[in-house]
């Protein structure tokens, strides 16, 4: 078995210009995600769908993702993280002004498909650099890659919000996170590694991905933390994709200020992964899973029965806080792994993980229409609750 060693664009760059484009690469992420969450009720408005057939529609950007994650990882062997990571970030800072004023239920099924495949290998991409970094830091820094990826979600989703509040157009405002992300592109692209290094009984073998049978690849633990991640991201995109429309279905807010039950998310979020270090240190990362799943389950039954609006944004901010580490630990223990190669396994986990964000949302709407959306928040509390079970059988001695 190969046993991962590190990965280099540039041996005359010193490390903390690799932890910065990691930052920069996962600050852009959340960031353009999180844009397009505002943007959300104005487009199923704008197409007057019902939560069945827009819940369909974004159903596109998760088969787009389905795609393009497991293929990423052989990529990533082949062309390194720099590559991708161009390519994708800015794909989708020219697709996000189209998603504002798309009018058409089929012109947006195509832009939601080619923006989820770009997100789902940019999430592999950067989780990949971030694993490979963090090995060569010598030190715990996944939490605070992913915090930068709430970071960049919290300014995007407040950015919109607040310009849409003003009375910017949707366009503009996406025009706006755009012109950003070039700036932020610009800057990190040409620090991003651009090559893989493997190690096996001290020959170096660079870019050359190893087959893996099936039965290999589908190890039962990593299929845990796969569904754990699931689960986590399952909920943070319906808190993105869905808690505009709850807030303006439910309790009849207008749809200009609906934007900010998901800042409140991001913003708890942020705290959370900016702390994730130090909760770590505390308590260890099997309590602070174990606590942060109990947490984001109560904050979704606030959500739901929840007499005012107002109380909504609590609810939020109890899931954004305690779903914060739970992804970060489990994308750490995938790095600690030696069962099989880290890009294969990297590739695998991001696959069932990112499905939830992008996929979730999807089953949402499909389940709405047939429990209402308050029910669908309850089952996603009950999967959030049973992490804490399965939270034991995910964790992996290093050889």
């Amino acid at each position: 078995m190969f046993i991962f060693k590190t990965a280099v664009w540039d041996r005359t760059n010193p490390i903390h210009s690799q932890i910065l484009a990691t930052q920069l690469s996962f600050f852009s992420l959340g960031f353009a995600t999180a844009a397009w969450a505002p943007l959300i009720p104005f487009a199923q408005q704008r197409l007057y769908l019902n939560h069945a057939d827009f819940g369909l529609l974004l159903l596109c950007a998760g088969i787009g993702s389905f795609l393009s994650m497991p293929a990423t990882g052989a990529l990533i062997q082949k062309l390194g993280c720099k590559s991708i990571i161009g390519f994708t970030l800015l794909a989708m800072l020219c697709i996000l002004p189209f998603l504002s004023i798309c009018n058409t239920a089929l012109s947006m099924a195509i832009l939601l498909f080619v923006f989820g495949t770009m997100v789902g290998s940019l999430g592999v991409a950067i989780n990949m650099q971030a694993v490979i970094v963090e090995k060569n830091s010598l030190s715990n820094r996944m939490s605070s890659f992913h915090s930068m990826c709430s970071l960049g979600g919290l300014m995007g989703v407040a950015l919109v919000s607040i310009l849409l509040a003003l009375g910017v157009t949707p366009l503009l405002a996406a025009l706006s996170i755009s012109c950003i992300l070039l700036s932020i592109a610009f800057f990190a692209i040409p620090l991003c590694l651009t090559r893989i290094e493997n190690i096996e009984q001290g020959t170096v073998v660079e870019n050359k991905p190893e087959k893996l049978k099936l039965k290999e690849l589908m190890h039962p633990t990593l299929l845990l933390i796969g569904l754990v991640c699931f689960i986590s991201f399952l909920s943070e995109g319906a808190a993105m994709d869905w808690s505009g429309i709850y807030l303006v279905k439910q309790y009849h807010l207008d749809p200009t200020y609906a934007g900010f039950a998901y800042t409140f998310f991001a913003i708890a979020m942020t705290v959370g992964r900016f702390s994730g270090s130090a909760l770590l240190r505390w308590f260890g990362a099997k309590q602070v899973v174990l606590y942060g799943a109990i947490l984001a389950a109560l904050g979704l039954m606030i959500i739901v029965f929840a007499p005012h609006w107002s109380v909504v944004l609590l609810g939020y901010c109890c899931l954004g806080l305690g779903s914060s580490n739970i992804v970060p630990v489990m994308f750490s223990r995938v790095g600690e792994q030696n069962l099989i190669p880290k890009a294969a396994a990297l590739s695998l986990v991001s696959t069932i993980a990112y499905s939830g964000a992008l996929l979730g949302p999807a089953l949402v709407g499909f389940l709405s229409e047939v429990i209402g959306l308050g029910s669908v928040f309850i089952v996603i509390a009950l999967l959030l609750a049973m992490i804490g079970i399965v939270n034991r059988y995910t964790q992996i001695q290093a050889k």
